[in-house]
């Protein structure tokens, strides 16, 4: 609605950023009417795209983004001998969507916005390590985004759409330099079991740069 809305005389500027991503996420598992919360701690990955802002008004914009990001997360467990690690590495192909507020501070413009977060999962990689006395063992198995419930193979099988929320604030030098820092959650289980529920979410930070605009007349 805000591109349709305002793109007659709506200053367009393009740009780039770069950056990383501590991902993280929240499983849990439902047996026998209990449900058991296993929260996986940060895990850093690289974050990579494109930018587009559109004016609404003067302070003002329509903000879409289009990134490469990895997500995934890391858990650990240890108790009377036995510990387990597991460590899952997803890369998503992500878009927000966020409308941003500007205001003028120090010579550049400090910004604030928030929107929807549109992922589509790509490939991954899933660790498991167990440890019970002197005795390890060790597995690697793929992430495949196919949305199969109950299969019988080895992999982690997960539903390739992610919808979730994103929370943004940065600053934007004179020169066209920015830094950015976000939030995003996700709101949709990406889990294809009944009885199982996956969440992303993961804090962001990247440098960027707006490589001017144009006016759009049509």
């Amino acid at each position: 609605m805000a591109v349709t809305g305002f793109a007659t005389q709506a200053q367009v500027k393009f740009g780039a950023h770069a950056g990383i991503n501590a991902a993280s996420a929240t499983f849990k598992e439902t047996s026998g009417g209990q449900t058991t919360t296993y929260k996986y701690d940060s895990k850093i990955g690289l974050t990579i795209g494109v930018v587009a802002e559109i004016a609404i008004a003067d302070a003002l914009a329509f903000r879409p983004e289009l990134n490469f990001t990895q997500k995934g997360g890391k858990y650990s467990d240890s108790q009377s001998g036995f510990s387990i690690e597991n460590t899952i590495s997803t890369n998503y192909l992500e878009m927000p969507l966020n409308v941003l507020y500007k205001f003028e501070a120090g010579g550049g413009n400090i910004f604030v916005g928030a929107g929807p977060s549109i992922g589509f999962g790509l490939s991954g990689k899933d660790k498991y390590k167990s440890t019970f006395g002197s005795n390890t063992t060790e597995d690697k198995t793929n992430v495949k985004f196919d949305g199969k419930a109950n299969a019988t193979d080895n992999d982690t099988h997960l539903k390739a759409l992610d919808f979730g929320a994103n929370f943004l604030a940065g600053y934007q030098l004179s020169n066209n330099l920015f830094f950015k820092a976000s939030y995003t959650i996700g709101l949709s289980n990406i889990s294809p079991e009944t009885d199982f529920s996956v969440k992303n979410k993961g804090f962001g930070f990247t440098v960027g740069y707006m490589f001017g605009g144009s006016n759009s007349e049509d």
